[in-house]
């Protein structure tokens, strides 16, 4: 079964990115482990076929992609009880990437996990950043997917995502 998020939705003032709030260690238990050709390739077969369906107004090549500079865990409600996010049942490998991409003035960021994702805080050189949902859908057998369009200038752009209802979001940090 697959549930739609509605593609129009706009975040038009998400919170500044708080940039105190604390690391949290990863309790995964695969930590440290590279990921193999196969899953490399998955993931890359991923990406293009799901940004290829969205009309950027230019094709996305790879070139335009920029690398993350530091990923993390963050406690987004500091003094709560954190539950972890509760990870897809087993069965196939679903797709977990993050990307961003320089399109002209736009910058777009596409993500992938087994999990639904939204965007909850993002930042440009200190100022809030606003952005549109592009594409956004959860299916059990596919996962998460979310391509996030980004309005802004800046050089250093500072990402903020949740995965499911998990009190701890994945900071993406990129310097463009």
């Amino acid at each position: 079964m697959q549930r739609e998020v509605d593609l129009n939705m706009s975040y038009e003032n998400l919170p500044l990115v708080n940039p105190e709030a604390p690391k949290v260690e990863s309790r995964r238990s695969n930590e440290g482990k590279t990921p193999s050709a196969e899953s490399i390739k998955q993931d890359l077969e991923d990406a293009v076929e799901i940004i290829t369906n969205i009309d950027l107004g230019e094709p996305v090549k790879q070139e335009d992609r920029i690398e993350a500079d530091e990923k993390y865990l963050i406690d987004t409600m500091p003094g709560e009880n954190s539950k972890p996010a509760s990870m897809g049942k087993g069965g196939s490998r679903k797709p977990h990437y993050t990307r961003l991409y320089a399109l002209g003035n736009n910058m777009v960021f596409q993500a992938a996990c087994c999990m639904p994702l939204r965007v909850i805080a993002a930042n440009l050189d200190g100022a809030a950043v606003s952005g549109k949902v592009l594409y956004s859908t959860h299916s059990d057998e596919k996962g998460g997917k979310l391509i996030y369009e980004f309005q802004g200038k800046g050089s250093e752009l500072i990402i903020d995502v949740r995965r499911g209802d998990s009190t701890r979001a994945q900071r993406i940090i990129f310097k463009i």
